[in-house]
């Protein structure tokens, strides 16, 4: 009985990580690639939710309004490498001046704690709901979620793979190992820094967006503690992985 209901729930579960993954590359930028202690994820996740509920209560596009999460995520990071860079605060208290923030920019954009879209996902209006009306081939509709969640996961991946190691990656990689020397080299740090915190929260709020839209809401602390799971999960991954590929 345990295993059939735990066979059940897998793939609700499994798509639910695929989506909360996208979240964690975007802590792996900042944590492993550039070696920066962000913590606007918390306060980006839950922009990123946001700005997608208020966009689609005003009607728009699911797919233009999960885009405009990103970009609203980007503009959370800016702000902490802004602050970094030009003002030289230090990173950590940067991100979490940014952190602080944003719980009041949020509430400003929701005008309200929380926003139901219930309505909106009955009506087909969210990116998963849509998504589940392609041609499904049998497959049962938590299926269909799931397969969603792994080929966002998929092209966000890529796109990484494929962004690292261009010139612009490469530079935004040798910052993390030895900035000074990157530096000696001609590299432009800050805005290696400015660029890889902009990548990161555009992820975490793409994640946020995803996330609201899976759960049919958007809440003021729907990104409490994101930082805390983002990096449990890339050292755990870091573990597993590194055992299986030695």
């Amino acid at each position: 009985m345990f295993l059939a209901r735990l066979w059940q729930s897998m793939p609700s579960a499994v798509s639910l990580g695929f989506l909360w993954g996208v979240m964690t590359l975007g802590v792996y930028l900042t944590y492993r690639i550039l070696d920066f202690a962000d913590l606007t994820v918390d306060g980006s996740f839950a922009l990123g939710g946001a700005v997608l509920a208020r966009l689609a209560t005003l009607g728009m596009d699911p797919f233009l309004a999960t885009l405009l999460s990103f970009c609203a995520g980007m503009l959370a990071g800016a702000c902490t490498g802004l602050m970094h860079t030009k003002l030289k605060i230090p990173g950590l208290l940067a991100s979490i001046l940014t952190q602080i923030g944003l719980y009041s920019i949020n509430l400003h954009i929701m005008g309200k704690a929380n926003i139901s879209l219930n309505t909106f996902v009955a009506g087909k209006r969210t990116t998963l709901t849509m998504f589940s009306q392609f041609p499904s081939f049998g497959m049962s509709d938590k299926t269909v979620i799931l397969v969603y969640g792994g080929i966002i996961v998929a092209i966000v991946i890529a796109l990484l793979w494929w962004f690292l190691n261009t010139e612009i990656g490469i530079a935004v990689r040798s910052t993390g190992d030895n900035e000074r020397m990157s530096r000696a080299l001609g590299i432009n740090t800050n805005a290696m820094k400015l660029l890889c915190l902009m990548l990161s929260n555009g992820l975490v709020g793409l994640s946020g967006a995803l996330i609201a839209q899976n759960n049919a809401v958007a809440t003021l602390d729907m990104g409490t503690g994101g930082i805390v799971f983002g990096l449990a999960a890339v050292i755990i991954g870091e573990v597993i992985f590194s055992k299986l590929f030695r």
